[in-house]
C-alpha cells in the first residue's frame, strides 16, 4: 500500500512539473512578443476558429475509425460511435494524467475492456497497441520527408543567447534519428517471425508466455493476422499522413491566416509535423511547450513574423487544449452506462 501510494505522489509530482515546464515555454512565447501579440489578438479573425475546431473533430473521427478497422480482423467488433467516445477518452486523459499519450492509450485500454468480453480482452487491447504503431510509422515517415526538405530551415534556426552554436542543425539531427528509429522499430513488429530465429529470442518468448498465460502467443498470433493484411495497414499508413498528420498544418495555415499573415501551405507542413515530433519527448504533457517551441521557431525562419507564428501557435494550442478536454464528457457518459460491459 505504501509503495503503491509512493507511485501516485511521484506519479503527480512528475505531472506538476511538466505542467510547470509547458506553462513556462508558453509564458515566455507570449512574454517575448507581448505587445505586438496584442495587436494581433485585437485583429484576429475568430470565425477561422470554427472550421479549425472542426478539423480536430475529424482528425480524431479518421483515428477512431483506423482503430475500428485494426480491432475488426482481431474479433473486436466496435460501433463507430463507441469506438469514438473511447477514442475521446484516451485524447482527455493523454492530457491529464503522466504518460501523455500512452497513459492516454492505458486509460482506453482499461475503458475498452469494460466492455469485451473477457476472452477477448487481449486482443482488444493489443488492437491499441497496433493503432498506435501504424499512427507513429505514418508520422515518423512524413517527418523524415519533410526533415529532407526542411533541411535550409533548420540550419538557419538560431537561439539568442548562443547565436554562434549549430543549434538548428543539432535538432535536425536529434529529430532525424529519434524517426528513422521510430520507424526501424515499429517495421520490425511485422517482422517477428525472423527475430524469432535469432539466438535466445525464441527462450525470452517462451518463457515469458508461460509468465502471461498464453497472452505473448496470442499477440504475436495477432501481429500474423495484421501481416497478412499488408494492403489494409499502407492504406492507413496512407490516410492517417494526410488526414491526421497533415490537418494540423492546415489548422494552423487557417489561424496564421486569422492573424493576417501571407499564408503558404508548403512552408507551415515541415514546422508542424516536425513540431509534432518534438512534442513527443516526455518533458512535456500531451507535446505542450516543445511542440510549441519548435513549431514557432521553424514559422520563423520561414518569414513569418514572430508575432503572427506565436499568436497562432498559441491559439492552436489553446484549441488542443480545449478539444482534449471536452473527452471528460464521453468519459462522464461512458460511466453513466457500466450496464453495457459485460
Amino acid at each position: 500500500m505504501a509503495e503503491k501510494k509512493g507511485k501516485n505522489i511521484s506519479g503527480l509530482i512528475r505531472m506538476i512539473l511538466k505542467t510547470g515546464i509547458a506553462a513556462a515555454v508558453i509564458r515566455w512565447l507570449y512574454c517575448r512578443y507581448a505587445g505586438s501579440l496584442s495587436a494581433v489578438f485585437a485583429g484576429f479573425d475568430y470565425l477561422l476558429l470554427i472550421p479549425v475546431f472542426c478539423l480536430s473533430v475529424f482528425s480524431t473521427a479518421v483515428a477512431s475509425l483506423r482503430w475500428r478497422c485494426l480491432a475488426a480482423p482481431l474479433g473486436i467488433d466496435l460501433s463507430c460511435g463507441k469506438a469514438f467516445s473511447l477514442t475521446m477518452q484516451g485524447i482527455f486523459f493523454s492530457l491529464v494524467i503522466p504518460g501523455g499519450a500512452i497513459g492516454g492509450d492505458v486509460i482506453k485500454m482499461a475503458a475498452l475492456s469494460g466492455h469485451l468480453k473477457n476472452g477477448s480482452r487481449t486482443e482488444g487491447i493489443f488492437s491499441i497497441l497496433m493503432d498506435r504503431i501504424i499512427g507513429m510509422i505514418s508520422l515518423f515517415l512524413t517527418a523524415l520527408i519533410l526533415l529532407l526538405y526542411s533541411r535550409s530551415l533548420f540550419a538557419a534556426v538560431k537561439f539568442p543567447d548562443f547565436p554562434n552554436a549549430p543549434a538548428g542543425m543539432f535538432l535536425w539531427w536529434l529529430l532525424a534519428g529519434v524517426c528513422a528509429a521510430g520507424t526501424a522499430a515499429g517495421c520490425l513488429v511485422f517482422i517477428h517471425r525472423k527475430l524469432e530465429k535469432l539466438p535466445g529470442v525464441k527462450t525470452v518468448l517462451t518463457f515469458a508466455d508461460k509468465k502471461s498465460s498464453g497472452k505473448v502467443t496470442r499477440i504475436l498470433n495477432a501481429v500474423d493476422i495484421y501481416t497478412g493484411e499488408k494492403k489494409k495497414i499502407i492504406f492507413w499508413i496512407v490516410v492517417t499522413t494526410f488526414a491526421i498528420h497533415l490537418a494540423p498544418a492546415l489548422s494552423l495555415a487557417l489561424l496564421l491566416n486569422a492573424a493576417g499573415a501571407s499564408v503558404n501551405i508548403i512552408t507551415v507542413l515541415p514546422a508542424v509535423v516536425i513540431g509534432n515530433i518534438a512534442g513527443l519527448l516526455p518533458l512535456f504533457p500531451g507535446g505542450i511547450g516543445a511542440r510549441d517551441a519548435v513549431t514557432v521557431a521553424l514559422l520563423n525562419v520561414a518569414g513569418y513574423s514572430p508575432e503572427a507564428a506565436a499568436a497562432a501557435q498559441i491559439m492552436a494550442t489553446i484549441i488542443l487544449v480545449f478539444f482534449n478536454l471536452t473527452g471528460a464528457i464521453f468519459f462522464i457518459a461512458d460511466r453513466k452506462r457500466p450496464e453495457i460491459a459485460k
